[in-house]
């Protein structure tokens, strides 16, 4: 009997010590993954412009007589500026400026037309720091690119729409991939060998740009030429077709 108990209190303490390890190993991915602050998918933010009120000048670029920019001044200086680009009466690009010295601070595009916003993105001394963006136009963010002197230089991506990042991709200066990894078990994280699956392929060429950001200078009317334009980066493949957008000199 007592050699019995012995083994019981043996095997209960291999089990108490299984258990912990199990907890204790999950406990280290999910700070693991607490740690890294991945981002989640969720709904495009906006900053409203004009709504928010203040010296407002408009101007009509293609003589229609409807307002097609509009730009919130401070102290003389351009606050903020929305562009309608195709002239359908909604407004496609919101533009924030630092009102010291004219830089573009932030700049939401919508590229599909269809009166939400797909790119989110900031910036610092005209170049761009961070953009967010909705790919297949649902209205939530899923991809998320940071950037150094104005180069992309990590990706995050949604690919599937569970809200989770499940791609990922780092660049050196260059602009090469030094680093790429899914998440093919949908368990949060980067996958490592053997349960990788598929290599990750580069997201970043498929991608539309981020806005680029540009003087704070109101353009001048149109007489009877339209505006200057920009063909925008085509969207990716995955998503929804897109109409082909052009835009005035922003």
């Amino acid at each position: 009997m007592r050699a019995g108990g012995v083994w019981f209190g043996v095997v209960v303490g291999l089990l108490a010590c299984s258990g912990e390890n199990a907890t204790s190993g999950t406990g280290r991915r999910a700070a693991a993954a607490e740690t890294r602050h991945e981002p989640q998918g969720e709904p495009m933010p906006h900053q409203d412009c004009v709504a928010s009120g203040g010296d407002i000048q408009s101007l009509d670029v293609n003589g229609d007589g409807q307002p097609d920019v509009r730009t919130v001044m401070e102290a003389g200086h351009p606050r903020c500026r929305e562009t309608d680009a195709n002239f359908d009466g909604r407004v496609d690009i919101y533009r924030w400026f630092d009102i010291s010295n004219g830089n573009v601070t932030r700049v939401e595009d919508d590229y599909d037309f269809d009166g939400r916003i797909d790119v989110v993105a900031t910036y610092e001394n005209n170049l761009p720091v961070r953009d967010i963006l909705d790919t297949n136009f649902d209205g939530r963010t899923d991809t998320w690119r940071d950037y150094r002197n104005g180069r992309i230089i990590e990706l995050r991506r949604d690919a599937d729409g569970d809200t989770r990042v499940d791609t990922w991709e780092r660049f050196d200066d260059t602009g090469a991939v030094i680093y790429s990894a899914i998440d093919a078990n949908h368990d949060g994280e980067p996958d490592a060998a053997p349960d990788a699956g598929a290599p990750a392929a580069s997201s970043a060429a498929s991608l539309p740009p981020a806005p680029p950001a540009t003087p704070a200078a109101t353009p001048a009317p149109a007489t009877n030429t339209a505006p200057a334009t920009t063909a925008p980066a085509t969207p990716p493949a995955t998503s929804a077709p897109a109409a082909q957008k052009t835009r005035e000199a922003r």
